[in-house]
């Protein structure tokens, strides 16, 4: 679908302009460009970067505060570095949040892409290399860097011999035809270096045969990034519906599209006398971290199909509710600890089940849980049972930081809460707003 043409309204824009104005007036000298043959740290290079191996790079130095946020720009200009820190640059990350807020921009473009621009403005008025106005230049970058992007986000260690479908997130596969392609348009210089070439092996390894969530989207670069991995991370949460460490306590899936980062990794030096003897590393957790689709999908049939129907449509109250549960539920197959597997699976649940916050919240989640899923009276009963016992298991972690055990009660709880999600999948097509499922479970419990 084409994107609109993006532009400011005229009062929006004269604003805008107005503020530039101010902006220009307080550019600041920082410092001399220093002289390249003063001493520098003695730093090993990993590997030696060409001038033709540099695609692009920015003339702009952002400086970053620890949180990440912007606090100044500064570039060369003749001797000195120029620019804007501190308090100064203030006026400007202000005017870059004012116009990645103004409708149509932020579905089409990144805060970075704009601070770039707009740095970019400020630098060549200054420079009286052009005599536009913010806006117009802005607007005019902002629809030239738009375009259709096709993203896929490896996910770590998880394959599948099929493609399927999350709502609009395709998951496929990094074949080796794929991959061949890729190296095959690596620079000859960098394929025939062994730094180089063992460089883009490792790539390739982490790449090939990997399942991959793919987003088209139309957008410019960085934002189109960032809404294919907001997507990638919700149809992959819904994913980990099909994974065992659903239904087993010890188990953690490590199905992200950012999971290398989740592997503990351990770094063992061994001295001797001051100097380094060896260097050891290794994983600090020997599970089975790699996941194959195949089994899960075989074992556990329609249940991708409900995954892909509810993701495709969320028009009522009840599927919205649902898939938002079900992203918080997700988060339980990540952890490691038990006590933090029950917080985030009874929160996810008393959003579907509970009205509101002023009803009893045990009572009534064991029981509309046992009267969902529960096949015959003691079966129910026993879901109720196991609710209290999860309860009491969940308030000693959250109120007096005791760690969960009680094994196999959890891991029934855990079997009992995915079938819950599995039965409301199935309703999802039978209510509108989970108000009339409770509804519909109380008066099956007075029947």
């Amino acid at each position: 679908m084409d994107s609109p043409e993006l532009s400011f309204h005229p009062e929006a824009a004269k604003r805008f302009d107005e503020r530039t104005r101010d902006i220009l007036t307080t550019v600041q000298g920082l410092r001399a460009v220093p002289n390249p043959s003063i001493q520098t740290p003695d730093v090993h290079p990993v590997f030696n970067i060409r001038s033709e191996d540099i695609i692009s790079g920015s003339k702009f130095v952002f400086e970053f505060n620890p949180l990440g946020d912007p606090t100044g720009v500064v570039w060369v200009s003749g001797t000195m570095h120029v620019g804007w820190v501190g308090p100064a640059f203030e006026p400007i990350k202000t005017l870059v949040e004012s116009v990645a807020a103004t409708k149509p921009f932020p579905e089409f473009v990144s805060f970075e892409f704009l601070l770039e621009q707009i740095c970019e403005w400020l630098c060549d008025t200054l420079e009286r290399r052009r005599s536009d106005t913010l806006t117009t230049f802005v607007a005019k970058r902002s629809n030239e860097a738009i375009r259709e992007h096709d993203i896929w986000i490896p996910l770590f260690q998880t394959y599948s011999s099929k493609e399927f479908l999350i709502g609009d997130v395709a998951f496929r596969t990094f074949t080796r035809e794929i991959m061949d392609e890729w190296w095959n348009r690596r620079p000859a210089h960098i394929r025939e270096d062994p730094l180089g070439s063992a460089a883009l092996n490792k790539r390739r390894s982490e790449l090939q045969a990997s399942l991959a969530a793919c987003v088209r989207v139309r957008a410019e670069e960085h934002r189109a990034a960032e809404i294919a991995r907001a997507k990638a991370e919700n149809a992959t949460a819904l994913l980990r519906f099909l994974s065992p460490a659903n239904f087993n306590s010890r188990l953690t899936s490590l199905c992200t599209p950012t999971a290398s980062g989740l592997v503990p990794q351990v770094t063992t030096v061994f001295m001797d006398n001051g100097r380094i003897d060896r260097i050891s590393r290794g994983v600090a957790d020997r599970r089975a971290t790699d996941w194959l689709l195949d089994d899960s999908i075989r074992l556990r049939p329609g249940i991708l199909e409900n995954l892909n129907r509810l993701a495709s449509d969320l028009s009522t109250e009840f599927c919205r509710a649902l898939y938002d549960a079900l992203i918080i539920y997700s988060r339980q197959t990540l952890t490691v600890d038990v006590s933090d597997k029950l917080v985030f699976s009874l929160s996810a649940l008393e959003s579907m089940l509970l009205r509101d916050g002023n009803e009893p919240i045990q009572k009534n989640l064991g029981e509309r849980m046992a009267f969902l899923i529960g096949q015959s009276p003691q079966a129910r009963k026993d879901i109720v049972k196991n609710i209290e016992v999860v309860y009491r298991i969940r308030s000693a972690f959250v109120h007096h930081g005791q760690t969960a055990r009680h094994v196999e009660t959890v891991d029934q709880f855990l079997i009992n809460a995915w079938t819950t999600f599995s039965r409301l999948m199935d309703l999802s097509v039978t209510y509108k707003a989970k108000a009339a499922l409770i509804g519909a479970l109380e008066d099956l419990k007075m029947s």
